[in-house]
């Protein structure tokens, strides 16, 4: 009587451990922007005063909830409050070089 036997090559094991990998990332990826949706949406209830003191508008707070689901709306959300303060921080350095000029 012939027994075969049959093993499946190790690069199939290593593959299918690459794919789990890509899946969980993936889930944690999603739930991270699960999470920083919810916080964000949290902002929304905020005044415009506590808003500014953070750097954002209400508008801004709109914008990033209204992202596709997959993105993070807290990284757009930070990119605007930086951007936000670069243009502060020139508009007050343009003042300075004019008040310079003047006096």
């Amino acid at each position: 009587m012939a027994t075969t036997e049959f093993t499946a090559p190790a690069a199939a094991g290593g593959s299918f451990l690459r794919l789990v990998g890509a899946g969980v990332s993936r889930l944690a990826v999603l739930w991270r922007s699960y999470q920083n949706r919810r916080e964000v949406a949290r902002l929304l209830s905020l005044d415009s005063r506590m808003l500014s003191d953070i750097g954002v508008t209400r508008g801004d707070v709109e914008s990033a909830m209204a992202m596709p689901m997959p993105d993070d709306p807290s990284s757009h959300l930070a990119a605007l409050a930086h951007e936000r303060r670069a243009a502060q921080r020139a508009t007050y350095e343009a003042q300075q070089v004019r008040a310079a000029r003047r006096g």
